[in-house]
């Protein structure tokens, strides 16, 4: 039996866009409160649109995928979300900040499930289940990284970071 191919690019893949997508995600929340005067409670309406964009969105970006192939489906949502952010970075109105949250969260959705069909492709049923399992450690573990350092990086390198770390990293990753 020949030894199974590594994955390690994609869960690198996958880590980068977990710490990008959790920066960029939950600082926008502070970036609408304080410089459009956002409560709470809108942004939890903003969180409550990006989740139903994002469940459209995943179905429709499997289904692309499965059909379309997943690397091509990585460089649109890798790209896809570099452009987005690059609006959101362009317009800083309201509706600039909401359009790219929009555009970002469908093209994010040509990623995740690639990145985790790729992860789980051809692995043997006695390993599928160690596999998703790092996946989860991996994204939720990267998820924590950009989240619990987030602050930091928005207070020293400003509230532009919340677009060009992301935008530096889904270029890399594209």
């Amino acid at each position: 039996m020949r030894p199974l191919p590594s994955k390690t690019g994609y869960f690198i893949l996958e880590g980068s866009n977990s710490f990008a997508t959790a920066y960029f995600f939950n600082y926008l929340m502070f970036l609408l409160r304080d410089a459009h005067g956002f409560s709470n409670l809108n942004n939890l309406a903003v969180g409550a649109l990006h989740g139903l964009i994002y469940v459209g969105g995943s179905w429709f970006g499997g289904r692309f995928g499965q059909r379309q192939g997943y690397f091509r489906s990585l460089r649109i949502g890798f790209g896809g979300m570099a452009a987005s952010l690059a609006l959101g970075f362009a317009v800083p109105a309201l509706w600039g900040q909401l359009a790219a949250l929009g555009l970002w969260t469908i093209t994010i959705c040509f990623t995740w499930p690639m990145l985790e069909a790729l992860v789980s492709e051809n692995e043997p049923p006695s390993r599928l289940p160690h596999r998703v399992g790092l996946y989860n450690v991996v994204w939720a573990g990267m998820a924590a990284l950009g989240f619990s350092t987030g602050g930091w990086i928005f207070e020293r390198l400003g509230p532009k970071s919340l677009y060009w770390l992301p935008i530096t990293i889904h270029l890399i990753q594209w």
